[in-house]
């Protein structure tokens, strides 16, 4: 297990992340040399775009929160006592979990509502529910990397590396 979880963090999230983003830039530039230097764009280009956008943030807030790296206020964490600080963080993790069984549960029903009824993407024939399944993806990684961080404390080692090598 502890293989396939340095696999997983160390080259799938990196290289998807690497890849998500570049795919991004390259539509983008794309669609506006197309837009601007012929005159024509192709609308299925900045749909994909905007879903691989919506892809790439799910997953790299999941990462921000692996490493500790995401934009909170730390104005009362940091004038608690460590003890008090620890529960204040567990207080914090476990609201965030709630948080994202709601949004798993519903962004689910919703998925399967496209799914069922074969709605697909305005500008290519792809289904909505692909679009739409950034959300249970990216939330159950988010409650994965608070778990990955429940197990350093007690643990006191890292369960996987930075995914840039920041470590």
């Amino acid at each position: 297990v502890g293989a396939f979880i340095r696999f997983f963090d160390g080259k799938v999230v990196k290289w998807f992340i690497i890849g998500t983003y570049t795919y991004f830039c390259l539509i983008i530039l794309i669609e506006v040399i197309r837009r601007y230097g012929f005159g024509a764009s192709s609308p299925w280009g900045e749909m994909t775009a905007r879903y691989a956008f919506v892809y790439l943030t799910y997953v790299a807030a999941a990462e921000a929160i692996r490493q500790g790296r995401h934009i909170r206020i730390d104005l009362l964490p940091n004038r608690l006592p460590p003890a008090a600080k620890k529960w204040l963080d567990l207080y914090i993790d476990g609201l965030t979990i709630l948080l994202a069984g709601a949004v798993i549960y519903y962004s689910l029903e919703l998925i399967g509502i496209l799914w069922s009824a074969g709605i697909v993407m305005t500008a290519a024939d792809i289904n909505m529910a692909f679009a739409q399944s950034a959300l249970p993806l990216g939330w159950t990684l988010i409650v994965i990397r608070i778990i990955q961080n429940w197990i350093d404390r007690i643990y006191g080692a890292k369960t996987s590396p930075d995914v840039f090598g920041a470590d």
